[in-house]
């Protein structure tokens, strides 16, 4: 994060690669669950997106649960 005004900061984050893939997934996740249960989407249009979103299918088979 950068902030640059009259007085200039910046803060620098690492992260773990992985527990960031994995919040996301579930943030995703959520948020396609969401959109089932009011109707936006069908469940089965929910899992095809979420098998393309993720490369690997073992992803895909963990966020289906």
């Amino acid at each position: 994060m950068r902030k640059f005004e009259t007085s200039g900061w910046e803060k620098v984050f690492e992260c773990d690669r992985t527990q960031v893939l994995d919040v996301l997934r579930r943030f995703l996740q959520e948020v396609m669950q969401l959109a089932v249960d009011k109707g936006y989407i069908t469940l089965k249009e929910k899992e095809e997106f979420i098998s393309q979103a993720f490369a690997s299918s073992t992803d895909a088979a963990v966020l289906s649960k």
